[in-house]
């Protein structure tokens, strides 16, 4: 497992990468496991994923998830957006695969 810190424009790239995969989801009901590995693969990178217990590592998870939907702002309407941040959030809450076995 790689623990290198990635910089700013990596982060800015890789959050525009997930808006983008989240966006076509939203408007064609397609790439919902590319958006979701998209965005795990972002927490893992971003350090959300090391929250000092599941609900820490949960609420940073949410936040980074409120963080796509305001890149995906500019191009959904409301109701799409707020649909987003649901199934993010979902997403979002989903930390086990990644986490291995709950102390």
């Amino acid at each position: 497992m790689k623990n290198k810190e990635i910089t700013h424009e990596e982060y800015r790239n890789k959050l525009v990468n997930v808006a983008d995969f989240a966006v076509n989801y939203i408007n064609t009901g397609n790439g919902y496991f590319r958006m979701r590995d998209a965005f795990n693969e972002l927490a893992e990178q971003c350090g959300a994923n090391k929250g000092i217990n599941d609900e820490a590592t949960i609420g940073r998870r949410k936040i980074l998830a409120q963080s796509v939907c305001i890149e995906c702002i500019s191009r959904l309407n409301s109701h799409s957006d707020a649909r987003l941040q649901g199934e993010l959030y979902v997403i979002a809450e989903d930390i086990s695969p990644r986490r291995g076995l709950h102390r």
